[in-house]
């Protein structure tokens, strides 16, 4: 179904309620960065930017990122499971972003200890997980 956008572009006081509710959404479903002022405060936070309506994208450029897009699927999964590649590579960002070093203290853990998975409905004690 095509969506005639020019009619909604035209309504300036629609427009400004449709960017309030999609900056609402936003920051309801997580959508949040630091800000440049509290650059370390989990307290202070804006939404990230987003777009309200869709971008058009050259038809040419859509055809080289499909032609592409198995290959780089299939580099981001070796690179995911090269522990020693991914460490090395994200020492300096460890070392100053706490949220990513959280996430890698992740990564680690389950390394170590493998991915584990409650079945059904049994509670998630440790005989009620399942290795995988």
């Amino acid at each position: 179904m095509a969506t005639n956008w020019g009619s909604l572009l035209q309504d300036e006081q629609q427009l400004e309620e449709l960017a309030r509710q999609a900056v609402d959404r936003a920051l309801a479903e997580g959508v949040l960065l630091r800000t440049s002022q509290e650059p370390t405060s989990s307290d202070v936070v804006s939404y990230a930017p987003f777009t309200l309506f869709p971008s058009l994208v050259p038809s040419a450029l859509l055809e080289q990122a499909y032609a592409v897009q198995m290959d780089f699927n299939l580099l981001v999964d070796a690179v995911s499971q090269n522990a020693a590649f991914l460490e090395q590579t994200l020492a300096s960002t460890i070392k100053r972003d706490d949220f990513t070093a959280r996430l890698f203290d992740i990564h680690k853990q389950v390394l170590k200890e493998g991915i584990a998975q409650c079945s059904g409905a049994t509670d998630c004690s440790r005989e009620g997980k399942k290795h995988i």
